[in-house]
């Protein structure tokens, strides 16, 4: 038998409709509710979005539902600032245990896996704090003692101690559970302002791990990707940082003579990136250059890269003491390649090479030079 067109339209549209839209649920406990609106909202790079509030019953119970697809974070509250952080799968329903008193505070979780991990990760995050605050009372009350040097050693001593303690936890959930997300949160961890438990420098292989780990399970995640981007940033910024071998340089001098960075390696090499248009480059190479015939004469080398558009405008600054060291560029402005490998956003950019062509110190000042070698050798 032949169903009619409308007719099985219709039935399509009712099956649709009778489809839930949500696919998860948070069932939230609040011993002592004053009967306040509870919220749920997903977070996100760009901020909080409310998707669901609800009034509780008259046990103190809240259902709050969504519909997730894919596991991402989210957070419930009733007052702005106190806050119950969550990962959330969808298919979920699990519950969500506290006091109205201590409602981010002191709380339990039961069916999420996931966002028990992010309650060890707070609790513990908590009491290292409470220790920090300890010691930083500490300080302040015996600033004024005879006996402060001695003090203000141990309160150091403290501090490493509480820190390695938090890092040591931190860097354990990490390798413990990789396929976690809530290692995206332990990864981006503070401990006060400006005083993040990880330093993409020293840790970078943390962040690694983390990357490696969720990229391929949540490909579609928002906090995944920026991560997998900031990682690739750091490491292409890590390639500049002291003790990484330079990356390659090999340009045209002002013959046409192809010069290899890598063919200085045996003395010390100072790198300028500058251009005859940038008053305050072509300050810098004028003072290396009074420093060429001086007492580190035999101990350093320039290679200096210019930035310029037009080989009359680069040769017309290349002159009198201005030649000293190696001058190249490829006159392609700041299309040059050596911008993307140097990551050169302002000039004049400074570096110096140790005698195997490692990275010493960016930002080098001439009158730092001599110095610096000297209290290498």
């Amino acid at each position: 038998m032949r169903i009619p067109t409308l007719y099985l339209l219709l039935l399509l549209l009712a099956c649709s409709c009778s489809v839930d839209k949500h696919n998860f649920k948070v069932e939230v406990i609040v011993d002592g509710s004053q009967g306040e609106m509870m919220y749920l909202a997903l977070r996100t790079i760009s901020g909080s979005f409310v998707i669901d509030s609800a009034v509780p019953e008259k046990s103190g119970k809240y259902q709050l539902r969504g519909h997730a697809e894919q596991p991402d974070f989210y957070v419930i509250y009733s007052n702005p600032g106190r806050y119950i952080n969550l990962i959330v799968h969808p298919g979920d329903d699990f519950r969500v245990l506290t006091e109205a008193s201590t409602f981010d505070r002191n709380y339990l979780i039961e069916g999420s896996a996931d966002s028990r991990l992010i309650q060890k990760m707070i609790n513990m995050q908590t009491r290292t704090l409470e220790g920090i605050t300890r010691i930083s009372d500490q300080y302040e009350n015996s600033r004024n003692r005879a006996d402060f040097v001695r003090i203000k050693a141990e309160i150091d001593s403290a501090y490493e101690r509480i820190f390695t303690e938090h890092k040591n936890f931190s860097i354990d959930l990490i390798r413990e559970n990789p396929n976690s997300l809530a290692t995206l949160m332990t990864l981006y961890q503070q401990l006060g302002r400006n005083a993040p438990v990880f330093d993409y420098k020293k840790d970078f292989m943390y962040y690694e791990i983390v990357d490696s780990s969720l990229s391929p399970l949540y490909p579609n995640s928002e906090a995944v990707a920026d991560l997998n981007r900031k990682v690739t940033e750091l490491r292409e910024l890590l390639k500049l940082e002291p003790g990484a071998a330079a990356p390659e340089l090999a340009l045209p001098d002002s013959t046409g003579k192809i010069i290899k960075l890598s063919s200085l390696k045996g003395r010390y090499t100072v790198i300028i990136f500058w251009a005859s248009w940038s008053s305050q480059s072509v300050a810098e190479i004028n003072r290396f250059a009074a420093l060429y015939k001086g007492p580190l004469a035999g101990e350093v080398q320039y290679y200096q890269v210019s930035l310029d558009r037009t080989r009359d405008s680069w040769l017309r600054s290349v002159t009198g003491k201005n030649t000293a060291g190696i001058h190249v560029s490829d006159l392609k402005y700041w299309d040059s390649p050596v911008v993307q490998a140097y990551h050169i956003d302002k000039l004049p950019v400074t570096y110096l090479l140790d005698r195997e062509g490692k990275i010493v110190q960016k930002g080098l000042r001439a009158e730092e030079l001599q110095e610096i070698i000297g209290t290498r050798e």
